[in-house]
């Protein structure tokens, strides 16, 4: 504290590395950087958030833009500030400021239990004053700062499923077109073929959607286009042999969207990719243990190298990237988020394991209740008894006993069917010639699409490593069924039909 004998100091002579090292600064800074404030900066200018802001109005998203808002500087403290100027202390601000107790997050701020009291004017104490009883009330309706955070981090989950639900519905279908047309428009005509040597029906469909893809951006769809990628975080670039990857899964979304899952473009399309590989259930027990096992049984498959060498980080990325399936990038995670029936599912480049389940698991139940609704309303009530056989329907009693002895409530029989029962159900000759052809159209491509699925749906799956190879088919074989049982045999009408 200084002499009242001393002469007065005017603001120009003190020494800014004084000003700067003060308690007020400090206590700034550490305001500044404490965990509120970093999630709140890194909330506000996420992809999510930006997403947000840009195509929805929902209360969540307005929540969400509220609080990523930074604070505002009072005016008069600001102007206290401007007008800063050395004089004796008021003791009854120098008492505030000596019992300040410290935040409850941030253990680092039991300085302020130190501070010395400080020379500065009326109107800076005020200031001061207000501020920190600002601080004080900041988060008291939630019962405090640290519950106040909890709260927001909460809200902003919610968010992100609101964000989920948009990019599975009508926002999704076109951020992924986006993705795959913008992708094809930076290829030159010329190298569609190289891409595709000895796959000719996939290489003229291509070129033909590259054509019209290049005419649609000449229109204000082209901005809508890039302004969709940017929002969505989706500008990421990748390797020359990953750019390929990615070019011919864009290829493939965008022949699967145009032409469908039954023409021999899309076979070459999918051919492109994945060579000659398909996942089946009687694989070498090598093959789940070693990864070079695995590269070399692709590579013998002529999987696209680029896929064949991906983790599951980059295949999200890519999947996301190309237009697959819609989705998201920030700096640390891409999303992808995968449509099935009216349940939106996400898969992340963290945790992608888990999420690729959580898929395979949804499209079982909806595979199930697709079984239901078919046969029960072309066979009635008794349709399990009816057209299931005997091994499937002793499996599933079995399993029914297992779960009703501890303690679950008992459910219609088909609910404790397994994929490969399901496939059973399905494939029956009479099930199929009367009821599930007209879906599925070619028993083969069917039955290979379920052996895809029942290798990874064994009960020794959770100890089994899912890689990137394994986890694009799985993508391309649920989207390919769902889009089936969605259709649901309506091709047949409008090929059968006169008009």
């Amino acid at each position: 504290m200084s002499n009242p004998t001393d002469p007065p100091e005017d603001a120009a002579s003190r020494p800014l590395g004084e000003l700067a090292e003060s308690p007020t600064a400090k206590l700034a800074r550490q305001l500044a950087e404490s965990p509120a404030a970093k999630l709140a900066r890194q909330l506000a200018e996420s992809p999510t958030a930006k997403l947000a802001r840009e195509l929805t109005q929902s209360p969540t998203a307005q929540l969400s833009r509220e609080l990523a808002q930074p604070l505002q500087a009072d005016p008069a403290l600001a102007n206290a500030l401007a007008q800063f100027k050395p004089s004796l202390t008021d003791a009854g601000v120098a008492k505030a400021l000596a019992e300040m107790k410290p935040i409850e997050i941030d253990p680092s701020i039991k300085a302020f239990a130190q501070i010395k009291p400080i020379e500065v004017a009326p109107a800076l104490a005020s200031a001061i004053s207000e501020a920190r009883k600002t601080l004080t009330d900041y988060g008291e309706s939630y019962g405090g700062l640290a519950k106040a955070i909890s709260a927001f981090e909460q809200q902003n989950r919610v968010f992100q499923k609101s964000l989920v639900a948009s990019l599975g519905g009508s926002i999704g279908d076109i951020a992924r077109v986006s993705q795959w047309a913008s992708t094809l428009a930076r290829i030159e005509p010329p190298e569609i073929a190289k891409l595709y040597p000895k796959l000719p029906n996939v290489a003229a469909e291509v070129a033909r959607i590259h054509d019209t893809v290049l005419k649609s951006l000449t229109r204000p769809i082209g901005a809508d286009q890039a302004r969709i990628r940017a929002m969505l975080g989706l500008t990421h670039e990748f390797s020359p042999i990953l750019e390929t990857t990615q070019f011919k899964m864009s290829a493939f979304a965008a022949v699967t969207d145009m032409l469908g899952t039954q023409t021999p473009a899309w076979d070459e399309a999918y051919r492109s990719l994945f060579g000659q590989w398909h996942t089946r259930p009687d694989l070498p027990e090598s093959y789940w243990r070693d990864a070079r096992v695995r590269r070399r049984m692709y590579e013998a498959a002529e999987v696209d190298p680029g896929l064949a060498g991906a983790g599951l980080t980059v295949a999200v990325e890519v999947v996301v990237e190309s237009g697959l399936a819609s989705g998201a990038r920030s700096e640390a995670n891409a999303i992808a988020v995968i449509k099935l029936g009216d349940v939106s599912m996400t898969i992340r480049s963290t945790g992608t394991r888990s999420g690729a389940y959580k898929v395979l698991e949804r499209f079982e139940e909806e595979l199930r209740a697709y079984i239901t609704r078919k046969l029960s309303g072309k066979f009635g009530p008794d349709w399990f008894r009816r057209r299931v056989d005997g091994n499937v329907t002793g499996a599933a009693k079995r399993i029914r006993k297992q779960a009703l002895e501890r303690g679950e409530d008992p459910i219609p029989l088909i609910n404790y069917t397994e994929l490969g029962h399901l496939a059973s159900i399905i494939g029956g000759r009479k099930n199929w010639d009367e009821v599930f052809g007209d879906v599925f159209i070619n028993a083969a491509e069917f039955d290979l699409d379920m052996q895809k699925l029942i290798a990874a749906r064994r009960p020794t799956m959770h100890i089994r490593p899912i890689d990137g190879v394994r986890l694009v088919e799985l993508i391309c074989v649920v989207q390919r069924l769902s889009k089936q049982m969605e259709n649901d045999g309506a091709w047949k009408l409008a090929a059968e039909s006169e008009h």
